[in-house]
């Protein structure tokens, strides 16, 4: 059985080379994740409504294992991420 993950994010900004920076929501402010955690993903994969800076959503990926995955099986979760509305 496959876990997923599913974070809620919020636009930060938009970056060059079709890319649009997000912040998870969850660790803003804590520990050593003190500012949050920031991941750029495609645009493509956001719909239109919800490009805006600011906006919020849910990323959904399949869980990475650093034990079990490779570097390659990594790098293709990434690309299959979903986005869903809150």
């Amino acid at each position: 059985m496959t876990n997923y993950d599913r974070e809620p994010v919020r636009v930060l900004m938009h970056l060059n080379g079709g890319y649009t920076k997000v912040t998870f929501e969850r660790v803003e402010g804590q520990g050593l994740a003190d500012g949050g955690v920031d991941w750029d993903i495609p645009t493509q994969k956001i719909p239109f409504h919800l490009r805006n800076i600011g906006s919020r959503f849910f990323v959904i990926q399949k869980a990475v294992s650093l034990e079990k995955d490779t570097i390659e099986d990594i790098r293709e979760i990434l690309l299959q991420i979903k986005i869903e509305e809150m």
